[in-house]
């Protein structure tokens, strides 16, 4: 036999499951000449005839290579099929249980999230969705067992047969529990599986994500939000009523100048510079990791601590306290100053975008300010901007 110099890695996995295909040749007692491929998986050697070709001679040199072209095709063909799972694997991918790699994706997602909230956050409810998972389907499935069918039926089981569980390492009751999800909180368990399908296909364990074969119109529908946020009035009384917590510099900063309180907690002082007579503030959002360059205004910049002589590379906000903590004093605050709406520090972005869209910025503006990479991101604030609205249709009035 005389192999053809074609050698195709059909799978690159962490295991060491990997499959090569070869193209051979070989020359008959007729003198026509025969193609088969070889290849092995798991140490198990085949040898496979291409009896749909038909045999052919070296010297009819058109007919030769037309056979040579099917038996390549036929070659990356094999190779996509043992890539995709579809032949002869039997490898520990298989084995892997659907629990087991929902645990390792929540231990993975806290190793590489740099921001504590988002590590406690995300682990959690990963970890809460394998539960879930075990009681949808038992503690056997294995993580090659999950379609398109799987998925669905996940779907329709959190929507309308899971009901809320106490957590058994939670001290005293649980809000709503014996009750079913609400939407949202059943959308983001179904996102945690979406998730760790996707980050299985990324190691190459499964060839596809299933979900990604479900319909729109099959998923999980969540209501349009109602996003709390301040009014100029409600921010006045806000700023007037005396708090000795450290959330209200914080809390009012972030309302004039829309970051997240990731980014504002990670503020150093060498992320604010001077442009001739405007002051800017530079840096890479921890959310979604892309560049911010924000115009600070000098409202903005009145609720910065003095710098002294903190080096370029010090945080500019100090010695916070834990985000509950500072929600629960934002909470405290507003009810000191007669606001009765539900705040938690996110609401200073709201409060922002709100102010921008009410004082005439455009929708655009907004959604740089924002660091939105898509403006249809920010529409949802020039919904709830009801002043607006009432301002143009005012212009009806006495044109009689």
């Amino acid at each position: 036999m005389h192999p053809i110099n074609i050698e195709i890695m059909a799978k690159k996995t962490n295991t060491r499951n990997t499959a090569i295909v070869q193209l051979y040749e070989r020359e008959l007692k007729s003198g026509a000449i025969r193609f088969y491929l070889h290849y092995t998986i798991d140490g198990q050697q085949t040898r496979e005839a291409l009896k749909s070709i038909p045999i052919v001679k070296k010297d009819d040199k058109q007919a030769y290579k037309e056979a040579k072209c099917k038996a390549q095709a036929i070659a990356f063909e094999r190779t996509a099929e043992i890539r995709n799972g579809q032949i002869g694997i039997t490898n520990g991918n298989t084995k892997i249980l659907l629990y087991d790699w929902m645990l390792h994706c929540a231990d993975q997602a806290e190793k590489r999230s740099t921001e504590v909230q988002n590590r406690h956050t995300w682990g959690r409810m990963l970890r809460q969705t394998a539960a879930v998972l075990v009681e949808y389907a038992g503690a056997q499935v294995k993580l090659t067992d999950v379609d398109k069918d799987f998925a669905k039926g996940f779907i329709e089981y959190l929507q309308n047969t899971y009901t809320i569980k106490k957590d058994p390492n939670q001290k005293g009751g649980v809000k709503n529990e014996g009750q079913h999800l609400a939407p949202k909180s059943a959308q983001k368990k179904y996102t945690c599986l979406h998730f760790a399908l996707n980050e299985a296909v990324r190691d190459e364990l499964i060839p596809r994500n299933p979900c990604n074969l479900i319909a729109k119109t099959d998923k999980i529908k969540v209501p349009e939000s109602t996003r709390e946020y301040l009014t100029e009035e409600e921010l006045k009384k806000l700023e007037a009523t005396p708090t000795e917590s450290a959330v209200r510099n914080v809390y009012l900063f972030m309302c004039c100048c829309g970051l997240r309180i990731s980014d504002t907690k990670g503020l150093r002082w060498s992320d604010i510079e001077k442009d001739g007579e405007r002051w800017r503030l530079r840096i890479r959002q921890q959310k979604t990791k892309t560049p911010l360059y924000l115009p600070l205004s000098d409202t903005a910049r009145a609720y910065l601590p003095a710098r002294g002589e903190q080096a370029p590379s010090d945080l500019v906000f100090t010695d916070l306290p834990t985000e509950p903590a500072l929600n629960r004093a934002l909470k405290r605050w507003a009810a000191a100053a007669g606001i009765n709406k539900t705040l938690t520090l996110h609401t200073a972005r709201h409060t922002f975008a709100t102010l921008m869209l009410t004082k005439g910025a455009d929708l655009y503006t907004t959604s740089k300010l924002l660091g939105h990479t898509e403006v249809g991101t920010t529409q949802i604030y020039a919904k709830i901007i009801d002043k607006k609205k009432e301002d143009a249709v005012d212009l009806l009035n006495n044109i009689f």
